[in-house]
């Protein structure tokens, strides 16, 4: 009995990730890998840009977590110091 493949309408056939992987039957030590083109490198400002953005999706995260934490410090330095006890 032969295997039947299956056919699915969004796949075009591009592979997504390098499956040569070290303990896989189909693994090939000597396969040389891909050098990145130049053209596809980002450019210094592509580079700035990527980590202001990064920033900007970050920092009120962060900012956020920094703000929690001290507020925690400072309920716990008042509790210990008997400041919530009347």
């Amino acid at each position: 009995m032969s295997k039947k493949t299956k056919k699915y309408a969004d796949d075009d056939g591009r592979t997504i990730v390098d499956m040569n992987v070290e303990g896989f039957r189909w693994y090939r030590p000597n396969k040389s890998d891909k050098k990145v083109d130049k053209e596809d490198r980002p450019t210094r400002k592509e580079t700035r840009a990527m980590m202001r953005a990064w920033f900007a999706a970050y920092l009120p995260r962060i900012f956020a977590l920094i703000v929690g934490f001290g507020l925690a410090a400072a309920i716990v330095v008042c509790w210990l110091n008997g400041w919530f006890i009347k």
